[in-house]
């Protein structure tokens, strides 16, 4: 063994490493993990899970600094992993279980899951690196410039896994939603403003590939077959577009509405556990919009495609999922609220409005009623 590694800092980073791997392999693997059993006065998984966060990025900070500056002292490394094996590594694995489809949402859940199993990753990439020079033998020799990147740039890969945790933490399930259903609605967005910029008549020259061939007696029969010119099918795509967009440009207005007015101004505790009824509006909405998003798309690529019936099918499809999270939403996300006797907000004279808005207009006349 070499001289500088002593038995106890090379059980350690062994011991750190083996139950990050084993971690890792259970979070990976595709079957039903055995989540902790706990009463029901715990505490949120999410306190637990940020405190582990924290943990982990304050003991990582000690071992990184440990292992570049010299000499090289592996019982102080062992100290350090001692309280990321007993402590850290167990609590963020329980946290993670705990954090429940049933508790969260499926959504939620995924997110803790893929967080744990990258900050796994990292913690493993930059321990290893520690392994490396705790077996080098030379604990007085300093680090070449390169190693000492490589352990400072792998620690900071570290650090930003854990403040995403924390993060999210902080943000709890209504939080999380609010920055998804944002992410959505500038998709959408994008989506609309591109086939605002799409120019019919220009997409009929570039694939007009022989209508500069046509003989003009070629052309007269085309046209007796009552085949449309390109000048027909760019004035028809132009009339289907304009139909379309009336309806498309209201898709993410609404929304808009149902972010700032709803989902932004819903700050439960993040601790807290909400009720089964609000998890699932709140799922269904941050599912909505991203499926509105994706069928969005899917009409502005009907029209590119030169299929215009998709394309009004597909924004109504997206019209009539608009409202439904719109009056998942038109009464308060807090069941408390909602159960109560109130008065009328502007919060909800604002939904009110939006759902009306949306309402009016369709893809098969696409005019206000």
């Amino acid at each position: 063994m070499p001289t500088n590694v002593t038995p106890q800092g090379s059980t350690a980073i062994a011991t750190t490493i083996a139950l990050a791997e084993q971690f890792l392999t259970s979070l990976t693997s595709d079957g039903s993990h055995q989540v902790p059993e706990t009463g029901t006065e715990a505490p949120s998984p999410l306190l637990l899970l940020d405190a582990a966060a924290k943990s982990l990025k304050a003991q990582v900070t000690k071992v990184s600094l440990l292992t570049i500056n010299t000499p090289f002292t592996p019982s102080a490394v062992a100290s350090s992993l001692q309280a990321v094996n007993e402590s850290v590594l167990p609590s963020l694995m329980t946290a993670t279980l705990l954090c429940t489809p049933d508790l969260y949402t499926s959504t939620f859940s995924k997110t803790v899951k893929d967080l744990t199993r990258a900050l796994l990753r990292e913690l493993l990439s930059l321990i290893g690196l520690v392994n490396t020079r705790s077996e080098d033998g030379r604990p007085k020799t300093a680090l070449s410039t390169e190693k000492k990147s490589e352990v400072t740039e792998a620690t900071g890969r570290v650090w930003a896994t854990c403040d995403d945790m924390v993060k999210l933490c902080q943000q709890g399930l209504p939080g999380f939603v609010a920055v998804r259903a944002k992410q959505w609605l500038d998709l959408m967005k994008d989506a609309v403003k591109e086939l605002e910029d799409w120019d019919p008549e220009e997409e009929v020259d570039d694939n007009d590939l022989f209508g500069d061939a046509l003989s003009d007696e070629d052309e007269h029969v085309a046209n007796d077959q009552h085949n449309p010119s390109g000048d027909d099918r760019a004035t028809i795509s132009a009339g289907v577009k304009d139909q379309a967009l009336k309806v498309l440009n209201r898709i993410p207005q609404s929304v808009h509405v149902l972010l700032k007015q709803r989902l932004e101004k819903f700050h439960p505790p993040p601790s807290s556990i909400l009720p089964a009824s609000t998890k699932r509006r709140l799922e269904r909405v941050l599912e909505g919009t991203r499926q509105i998003s994706d069928i969005i798309d899917e009409s502005a690529e009907g029209m590119y495609m030169g299929d215009p019936e998709l394309c009004l099918k597909k924004a109504g499809e997206a019209r009539a999922l608009t409202i439904e999270i719109m009056e998942l939403a038109a009464n308060p996300l807090d069941d408390a609220a909602r159960d109560i006797q109130r008065t009328e907000t502007q919060e909800d004279k604002f939904m009110k409005r939006a759902l009306e808005w949306i309402r009016q207009v369709d893809t098969g006349s696409a005019t206000t009623e």
